[in-house]
């Protein structure tokens, strides 16, 4: 399976939608938590909804993964109204990005524009779900800055800002250009009650390859995998009498079986502290230094272990979901 770039000409406002909306579909997602009262742990439903646009006729959608990540059930509704159940495929969460599939044929897929050639001022139209119960929505706007710099769920990304209205709802819609073709994934807006006006949506070509390796192989191929479990410490000066907290850091809770890490003698207990020069701070320090490897890559950990400080030379290999 793949997806590519079209070009093509200019169109109405209203014949863009007739274009896109049969492409954008709404989604229903419940999943479950648990929570301990008094020692006693009580689970309970937790309902969500999204939107996704779908790549391929026989069934495969695009959507965040903040829409869906986590769901026990995933329903989908099409633009003619017919719902069905999905399967999720795979996630990527550093790019909020996430492949469902529905056992369905003959679908409208969305054609890819080119969002590297996005101008500001230029006409866009979002599509989606707003609110979980006003799908095949559709608002107008412009193209208000190129690759801004956003963080979403955590994670740090350069976006498409619109002024188009998005609302809770719209994540995993499409925006799509004056060609009625899809430049954006819509995946975030400013909540704040005195910004107006202010949407995101992920560029299509910055996740092309990932799209493609979650339609293919259900994960996102070539990135780096340590294999250790960590938790946050700070570290305590002592002086006498007296103690405050020093050096914040991580420190490894569990080495997985035959992972990088283990290769290079990682030991649980032991505290890291940099890598490649770079200071870990926290879990999500480490994360980030991690993500900037490629499968293959090596890098030096500064660790301490036992009160000595040390270094350790360690060569990722690929992270495959499941191979904690």
């Amino acid at each position: 399976k793949s997806s590519g770039f079209v070009t093509g000409g200019q169109y109405t406002r209203a014949q863009i939608c007739e274009i896109a909306a049969p492409s954008v579909v709404g989604i229903d997602a419940v999943s479950e938590t648990t929570v301990s009262y008094w020692g006693r742990p009580q689970t309970y439903e937790q309902k969500g909804s999204g939107s996704g646009v779908i790549l391929t006729a026989d069934g495969y959608i695009a959507t965040c993964a903040h829409v869906v990540s986590g769901a026990k059930t995933i329903d989908v509704t099409l633009h003619d109204d017919e719902t069905y159940p999905a399967t999720l495929v795979g996630e990527d969460v550093r790019n909020d990005l996430a492949i469902i599939k529905i056992d369905a044929k003959d679908l409208t897929p969305a054609v890819l524009g080119d969002s590297d050639m996005l101008t500001v001022g230029e006409d866009v139209i979002a599509i989606g779900n707003p609110l979980g119960e006003l799908r095949g929505t559709a608002t107008g706007g412009i193209i208000s800055a190129v690759r801004r710099s956003i963080t979403v769920e955590n994670n740090d990304m350069e976006l498409i800002q619109t002024d188009a209205a998005i609302s809770p709802g719209n994540s995993g819609g499409g925006l799509f250009n004056a060609s009625g073709k899809l430049i954006g994934i819509v995946n975030a807006k400013v909540s704040d009650a005195s910004a107006e006006g202010l949407g995101f949506a992920i560029p299509v070509n910055s996740v092309i390859t990932e799209i493609n390796d979650l339609l293919n192989f259900g994960y996102v191929t070539g990135r780096a995998y340590l294999g250790v479990s960590t938790q946050n410490v700070t570290l305590t000066n002592n002086y006498g009498f007296f103690s405050f907290g020093g050096t914040r850091c991580v420190q490894i809770t569990n080495v997985a079986a035959n992972s990088p890490a283990e290769e290079a003698g990682l030991r649980t207990g032991d505290l890291i502290l940099e890598v490649d020069g770079r200071t870990v701070s926290s879990n999500d320090d480490l994360s980030d230094l991690i993500a900037s490897y490629n499968a293959g890559d090596s890098a030096a950990l500064t660790i301490r272990r036992d009160g000595n400080r040390m270094e350790v030379r360690v060569t990722f290999s690929e992270y495959i979901p499941g191979n904690r």
